[in-house]
């Protein structure tokens, strides 16, 4: 993964873009944040994915740069979860399925949490988390998992391997499940 950090100062707002890179010679899909100023915001940046800053967008653009796959519209990453099971693609070629899963996990931790793997947290009306939330894994090892996500801070998150299992693997978890495409 390589990480370049880009800010960028337009209209009334900064936009902080980061540059996440799976591997070497793999597509480049940015991370945008925004750090808003006023109480009208404009676009900063073009996007056909979805609404601009929000994490549903940043998982579907990264599929569709990098594999040249998509999804149908949906409301929230809630929805997303509930709704979406296979990706489809842009252009010709076929549909890939999503493998979901929820608590409990009966594999271990790098079955589930490797790279590519959209990490969906429950809906949580008290605060920021209002309408769920998806990241995606961006590397994993025994050791440590890296999260990119957009729309929370920080962009890119490292957890130990163990210690994300556990939370995500556990009853009443912050998490509502995750999809691998298969």
């Amino acid at each position: 993964m390589v990480c370049v950090f880009c800010i960028s100062p337009r209209y009334n707002y900064i936009v902080v873009c980061i540059i996440v890179q799976l591997q070497m010679n793999a597509p480049v899909v940015n991370v945008y944040m925004k750090s808003d100023q006023t109480a009208f915001v404009k676009q900063s940046y073009k996007t056909n994915a979805g609404i601009p800053f929000e994490c549903v967008e940043f998982v579907r653009r990264y599929f569709m740069q990098t594999h040249g796959l998509t999804f149908p519209s949906v409301v929230d990453a809630t929805d997303m979860f509930y709704r979406i099971h296979e990706l489809v693609p842009l252009e010709t070629g076929s549909a890939v399925s999503l493998q979901t899963h929820i608590y409990p996990y009966v594999r271990n931790a790098l079955y589930y949490l490797r790279p590519g793997t959209m990490l969906f947290w429950e809906p949580n009306h008290t605060d920021d988390l209002k309408y769920g939330h998806v990241a995606l894994v961006v590397e994993a090892d025994a050791d440590h998992v890296v999260v990119a996500q957009q729309n929370r801070m920080p962009p890119i998150q490292s957890h130990d391997t163990r210690e994300l299992f556990n939370a995500i693997n556990a009853f009443n978890s912050a998490y509502l499940g995750i999809k691998i495409a298969s």
